[in-house]
């Protein structure tokens, strides 16, 4: 199983997607991490729908994108190495049995199987696309512990705030609702991904949390994607931080 899935394009691109929870996938030798198929599924698995907007927004703006092509569940790719979860041992309140008791040989094995490759290959983008911005596609769920989160789309950002507000503009424009900021905040350190390879690459970075109920037949995915085009496209012209 491929770590990871890269949808190229020209090198001179201006804008560069990555998705980096954008699919459930557990290679076999994992038994499903003890989970259930439908667990995988849940968003504790994935980003739902994630993947089929930029894979849309990618082949629509002729960018190229990098997806993850495991489930996050075997080691996050939005995850700092020392965060707690990189591999998480419970997400959600679900206990993660494949995850339990990982040794140091297995943390080791998993990031240099799934994350590193990914991370590279970001790199390997962003240096063949050296004036892109960046933009990490997310979903995330309606409601979390009892809080309802009743907006379409957040847009996160911390260094770009001017940047980030017209984002959030066009996306209103286009019929969404939208927050900054929100449901989870940049300013937390809530992007890592982004941020991580956006100051690496001096280049302007962004990170974009769709409401999965708008993402979970995949035909509505693709209609969201075609309507946050308007709103994507100008990010082109925002160019590399350097």
């Amino acid at each position: 199983m491929q770590p990871h899935i890269v949808h190229a394009s020209a090198a001179g691109a201006r804008l560069v997607f990555t998705c980096e929870h954008a699919s459930p996938a557990v290679p076999d030798e994992y038994t499903r991490l003890g989970l259930a198929d439908e667990r995988l599924q849940e968003h504790i698995g994935w980003d739902i729908g994630a993947a089929m907007v930029t894979e849309e927004l990618s082949r629509r703006l002729k960018a190229p994108a990098v997806l993850s092509a495991v489930s996050r569940l075997l080691v996050d790719c939005n995850r700092d190495l020392g965060d707690h979860d990189l591999i998480p041992s419970a997400s959600h309140g679900v206990p993660i049995p494949g995850n339990a008791a990982i040794t140091p040989g297995e943390r080791v094995t998993r990031l240099a199987r799934f994350y590193d490759p990914f991370h590279a290959a970001v790199d390997a983008v962003l240096d063949a696309n050296a004036d892109a911005l960046l933009l990490s596609v997310h979903s995330f769920t309606p409601e979390l512990n009892g809080c309802a989160r009743p907006f379409d789309i957040g847009v996160l950002y911390d260094d770009f705030d001017e940047l980030a507000r017209d984002f959030a503009g066009r996306i209103d424009a286009c019929g969404f609702s939208v927050r900054l900021n929100e449901p989870y905040s940049a300013l937390d350190g809530l992007i890592f991904s982004a941020r991580s390879h956006g100051r690496r690459h001096s280049q302007r970075y962004l990170e974009i949390e769709i409401n999965n109920r708008l993402l979970r037949v995949d035909a509505n995915a693709r209609a969201v994607a075609r309507r946050l085009v308007d709103a994507v496209a100008p990010l082109a012209e925002s160019g590399a931080a350097r």
